[in-house]
C-alpha cells in the first residue's frame, strides 16, 4: 500500500457510509447523504486541527467512521428514506457495536494469520 497524508482513498467513504445506510435499513443513497457524509467527514478534520499534512481523517481514525455513520444514518431518517428509525442514541450505540465488531473481527483474523496486514 502506498497511503500518504491527506490521501482520499474510497476506504474513508464506503465503510461509513453503507454503515449508515444499513443501521436504518435506507431505501436509497442519495445526494443529501453523501453531502452530509462530506460535512461532516470535513468538520471532524477540523475540529481534530487542520494543518499541511492534515486536512482529511486517516484510515486508522475509527471515531470518524462513527461520526460520518452517524450522520447519513439521520439524514436518511430525515428524509424519510429509512426503514428504521433508531433515536439518535440507538443509532450511534448500533454503529459503534457494528465497527467495534468489525474491527475484533479483522484484527482476530490478522493475528491469526489468515489475512496480512496491508501496512
Amino acid at each position: 500500500r502506498s497511503d500518504f497524508p491527506n490521501q482520499i482513498n474510497n476506504s474513508l467513504v464506503f465503510p461509513a457510509m453503507f454503515r449508515g445506510v444499513l443501521s436504518v435499513r435506507a431505501k436509497a443513497i442519495t445526494d443529501e447523504m453523501a453531502i452530509v457524509f462530506a460535512e461532516t467527514l470535513a468538520r471532524y478534520a477540523e475540529k481534530k486541527g487542520l494543518r499541511e499534512d492534515y486536512i482529511i481523517p486517516t484510515m486508522e481514525e475509527w471515531d470518524a467512521y462513527v461520526e460520518t455513520a452517524l450522520a447519513v444514518g439521520l439524514k436518511a431518517i430525515e428524509l424519510g428514506i429509512s426503514r428504521l428509525s433508531p433515536s439518535r442514541e440507538e443509532l450511534l450505540e448500533d454503529i459503534k457495536t457494528q465497527i467495534i465488531s468489525s474491527r475484533s473481527k479483522h484484527e482476530t483474523l490478522m493475528r491469526s494469520g489468515l489475512i496480512k496486514e496491508l501496512w
